[in-house]
């Protein structure tokens, strides 16, 4: 993976502000990540078993930045199918240069799972998002984004993770999003030194919650050193290639997912109106995802006002939040950008809308 310099910190006494021990941590597993710089034998995998490394996550393929309209690891399906064949856990990590783009963020998706299919990732295997550069200034955007690629990525049959450096994640990802749709789904970088490391020093792992695996080396045997706290990949066994070579390609793949709409039958209060960007929504506490920010807000224009039996009003101007109970449906077929297994991002009035899927009707 790319690295960023300034997540390595020399000085002990530097991070002991960041860093915690950790209490209640039993069966940790080693593990390594590669890609098209790293081997493909089985004779090399088989080396990182005899030093105690029991699981890789092999590069995919990436899109943005320096990996262009789309970039396919050309090795992945050797790296993949050899690192099983010694006994190794797989998993599969697609860099994403996509900022907080969510139109860019579901296509970067629909090529990571294309890619994982190609490289004979079984379904149910970890795909993790590699997301260190490009993001945009608004932490909020960033993240409604990441969670689109996610979402994306759990619709196709897969789990995912996300990858970044300690200081970027929290820099631009409002990581409490993530955490609250997918516990123990991050993978952190942050090194005490760039000196070879043969295991992980437990007693510096860094100081966050839902840690699913940290990046604790990129010197240890000549490759990354992960050591895995929460878990397993727990995958079966890579499927069969599914296309005969990997390749470079800036084409739009060409089996796109048929796309869905949500429709919403139910009458529901709005519990209050917001104005945001110089425009008004409503807000609905029980369709709503916690915690209830502007990726819940229902742009108004999409929303009638009713009585609590669903009957158009005449008037529909709303009254604002004084106390009085106010009520609206939603009449319109709206296309679905992505799901989970409990929430819902649809396309409302032009916008991303995150709702609980149990409201909605989806076709």
């Amino acid at each position: 993976m790319n690295k960023l310099k300034r997540w390595v910190i020399a000085s002990i006494g530097a991070v002991t502000f960041l860093v915690a021990t950790i209490t209640g941590v039993s069966a940790n597993t080693n593990g390594i990540d590669v890609s098209s710089y790293q081997g493909t034998t089985t004779s090399y995998f088989n080396s990182f078993k005899q030093v105690d490394d029991n699981f890789t996550m092999v590069k995919l393929g990436g899109r943005g930045g320096g990996e262009g309209a789309h970039y396919s690891n050309p090795k992945a399906y050797a790296q993949i199918h050899n690192a099983d064949a010694v006994g190794m856990q797989t998993g599969g990590y697609f860099w994403g240069e996509f900022g907080d783009s969510v139109s860019d963020a579901q296509y970067s998706a629909q090529l990571a799972v294309q890619d994982a299919q190609n490289a004979g990732l079984a379904k149910g295997s970890y795909i993790a998002l590699d997301y260190e550069a490009g993001a945009g200034a608004n932490k909020a955007n960033n993240t409604t984004a990441i969670l689109t690629f996610m979402d994306a990525i759990y619709s196709a049959g897969y789990k995912p993770m996300l990858y970044s450096g300690y200081y970027y994640m929290n820099t631009n990802i409002d990581l409490s999003r993530v955490n609250a749709r997918y516990p123990n789904a991050l993978w952190v970088a942050w090194y005490l030194t760039t000196s070879q490391q043969a295991t992980p020093p437990m007693q510096y792992f860094p100081n966050m919650s839902n840690v699913k695996m940290w990046q604790y080396a990129d010197n240890h045997f000549g490759v990354d050193g992960n050591v895995m706290v929460v878990g397993s990949l727990d995958n079966n066994k890579p499927a069969e290639q599914v296309a005969s070579k990997p390749s470079q390609s800036t084409n739009t793949p060409s089996t796109p997912a048929k796309t869905q709409y949500a429709t919403f039958s139910g009458v529901y209060v709005a519990d209050y109106w917001v104005g945001y960007n110089n425009k008004m929504y409503g807000v609905n506490f029980d369709m709503s995802i916690k915690p209830i920010d502007y990726n819940n807000y229902i742009p108004i224009s999409a929303m009638t006002l009713t009585d609590r039996y669903g009957n158009k009003l005449r008037n529909q101007y709303i009254q604002g939040n004084n106390g009085r109970m106010e009520y609206f449906t939603l009449n319109g077929k709206y296309k679905v950008i992505s799901q989970t297994a409990t929430t819902i991002n649809v396309e409302i009035g032009g916008e991303p809308v995150s709702m609980m899927k149990a409201f909605a009707t989806i076709k």
